[in-house]
């Protein structure tokens, strides 16, 4: 479904992605992990048109994306819940919801999709009418969330979910997630907890200084020395 081939990019000497080599099928939910700064929310970046990429090539669904703009990839499928949840704060739950659906035309699959949202965390139907900017952090994720979903995404990218949240919040947000995948969307999740990731993931990529440096499902990876003893603290 998404496959990157020798993909480069760089702030302006400084290296933030080397010849990456990424698949995601379709169905699967992949996980990158990696140490802060190795380039995992870049390459989000990168995939979504947030940042144009020096060599390589994108493609989705068979069709190269990467010298489209943003907006263009969106519209052909491919939703990003940014790090740090970027809501519009002082809207309403509501109001954010809506502004993930504001490409979608029939009413009816946004009547299904406001359904799906609601069902999978309902803590945000209760807290409709509230500011987003005063909800805890566990409620803003989820909210990030559902507005991505309000487009009706075929690959969904997750950058960093249970970022800063307690642990009892971070299982509520992964078993949301693997529900989203139950319900046949594709995920490409990013995420620093290597041992949440690990849990939920059909394949993972670690990444870094820019570079994948190993890929392989949960039990590939949980043979290497070297991922036991630096992600998984074993």
């Amino acid at each position: 479904m998404l496959d990157l081939r020798k993909v480069y990019h760089y702030y302006e000497k400084a290296r933030a992605l080397e010849e990456i080599n990424l698949t995601v099928e379709q169905g699967s939910l992949d996980a990158v992990i990696g140490p802060n700064g190795a380039g995992k929310s870049t390459l989000l970046r990168a995939i979504s048109g947030l940042e144009e990429i020096d060599r390589g090539r994108i493609s989705f669904e068979g069709e190269r994306i990467d010298e489209l703009d943003a907006h263009q990839i969106a519209q052909r499928g491919i939703a990003h819940c940014p790090e740090r949840r970027r809501l519009f704060y002082d809207m309403s739950v509501m109001e954010n919801i809506e502004l993930g659906a504001y490409s979608l035309k029939d009413r009816k699959k946004y009547s299904e999709l406001l359904d799906f949202v609601f069902d999978i965390f309902p803590r945000l139907e209760e807290r409709i009418k509230q500011r987003a900017g005063t909800l805890s952090g566990g409620e803003q994720q989820m909210l990030a969330i559902a507005r991505s979903l309000m487009s009706s995404p075929k690959f969904l990218m997750l950058d960093e979910p249970s970022l800063g949240l307690a642990p009892k919040i971070k299982n509520k947000i992964f078993e949301a997630i693997q529900h989203i995948k139950g319900e046949g969307t594709t995920i490409l999740l990013v995420e620093q907890d290597a041992v949440l990731a690990m849990e939920v993931a059909d394949n993972i990529y670690v990444l870094e200084e820019g570079k994948i440096e190993m890929s392989g499902t949960r039990e590939e990876l949980e043979r290497e020395p070297r991922i036991k003893k630096v992600y998984l603290g074993i």
